[in-house]
């Protein structure tokens, strides 16, 4: 667990997020402050529809903000432009999705080397690091299966290799054991956990699953458009 001294990864200051329809603007996120420390393990919950997937996009410089201040791995997120965006994503952060999005006509293996690949690093390297990445999570006999010849908890499997393989300072989550059965949801909340271990990244889980809400150092809601802490 981290402590006080550990630097923050994530700052949010008077967050603000709405949408404007017609004459009317509906807040979504509404003077949201929050702070997540380096190798902390934050959970996001709350109802459909109340902004959890809003927040981790915005994390995640995919989408932007109507006001307040984000600052993630020490850049603010605020005035970037879009190519700045990309970068960043391509330097700083991973995502984890319920759907995994794993590109169909593409193995394992290329799937876990395609963000090394988009970050320039050469084919040979890329490849030695995906297929380490791909062992650690139990599929190094995996490698040259395409998609359509996974389980789904093998493509779950799959997805958190893809998004740890560069060694992110931050893994955004969403859902990611909502398309899997018990077991193979415990097995990922497991894995997730152990390699989140071993990697000391910071993680932020959007979830429903209050198992697996329960590994988060600090778990909070959304309630108003604002994140609100749950004790015990």
């Amino acid at each position: 667990m981290t402590n006080s001294e550990n630097p923050v990864t994530v700052s949010v200051r008077g967050l603000e997020k709405f949408y404007q329809v017609v004459d009317q603007k509906y807040h979504i996120l509404s003077g949201m402050d929050f702070e997540v420390k380096a190798g902390e393990i934050v959970s996001v919950e709350g109802s459909s529809g109340v902004g959890k997937s809003t927040l981790l996009n915005i994390l995640g410089a995919m989408d932007s903000f109507d006001g307040g201040e984000v600052d993630v791995c020490g850049v603010s997120l605020r005035y970037l432009t879009e190519k700045q965006r990309e970068n960043f994503r391509a330097e700083k952060i991973s995502f984890i999705f319920q759907q995994h999005l794993l590109l169909p006509d593409f193995t394992a293996l290329e799937n876990v080397m395609m963000p090394l690949l988009i970050s320039k690093m050469n084919m040979g390297q890329a490849k030695q690091e995906a297929s380490a990445m791909l062992k650690l999570v139990g599929l190094g006999e995996r490698t040259e299966s395409f998609p359509s010849q996974l389980s789904g908890g093998e493509s779950a499997r799959v997805g958190v290799a893809r998004a740890l393989v560069g060694k992110k300072q931050l893994i955004l989550a969403d859902e990611p054991t909502g398309n899997l059965d018990r077991d193979n949801s415990r097995h990922l909340m497991d894995l997730i956990k152990d390699l989140q271990k071993e990697f000391q990244f910071s993680l932020i889980l959007v979830t429903h699953d209050m198992e697996l809400a329960s590994m988060a150092h600090k778990r909070n809601r959304i309630l108003s458009g604002k994140l609100t802490p749950i004790s015990g």
